[in-house]
């Protein structure tokens, strides 16, 4: 691996210097220049790898059967033991609101039938509120007809007989 990357190093350095004339000298690199660099560069790049050195590297850090086994095995341990710390019932330690007993049960049920009677309570005086508006409203639209008929009446009065009219209405 080290040997590549010197590989690659000269490479750049023969291409930099190339680089470097062609702009001191103001000319561009010709081939054959080009061609005298890489030949020189193909001559001295020999490299070889060491592919059992590589395995030898990489083996410890890899998983083998016996260490998954042993991995699973205390795992499965650690987790059997956390799961046996659990309590399968957990006792109740003060009053819990729900029907647990008879008296949370009567609370709530005295609280339902106390809502219901409210509610029909208001539903009765809304009732009874509408029936009285009804009511005035009728009134109302008697006294308008019977003012209405009256006025009339004295219209008609006023122009049928202006003397009745004077005697019985004076303005």
């Amino acid at each position: 691996m080290q040997e590549l990357l010197e590989d690659i190093n000269a490479l750049r350095r023969g291409i930099e210097a190339l680089d470097k004339r062609s702009r001191e000298q103001g000319k561009p690199v010709s081939r054959a220049e080009l061609d005298e660099v890489l030949a020189r560069v193909k001559a001295e790049t020999r490299f070889t790898i060491d592919y059992k050195g590589i395995a030898e590297a990489i083996q410890p850090h890899l998983a083998t059967p016996a260490k998954l086994e042993t991995t699973l095995t205390t795992g499965t341990a650690q987790l059997q033991a956390v799961i046996a710390q659990i309590p399968r019932s957990v006792p109740l330690a003060d009053k819990v609101w729900g029907f647990t007993s008879l008296s949370a049960f009567m609370v709530v049920s005295f609280m339902l039938l106390g809502f219901f009677a409210w509610s029909g309570y208001s539903w009765k005086q809304m009732g009874a509120a509408e029936e009285k508006t009804e009511q005035l409203q009728q009134q109302l639209a008697q006294k308008q007809a019977t003012m209405k008929w009256l006025n009339d009446g004295y219209v008609d009065l006023k122009q049928d007989n202006p003397k009745v009219a004077k005697k019985y209405f004076p303005q």
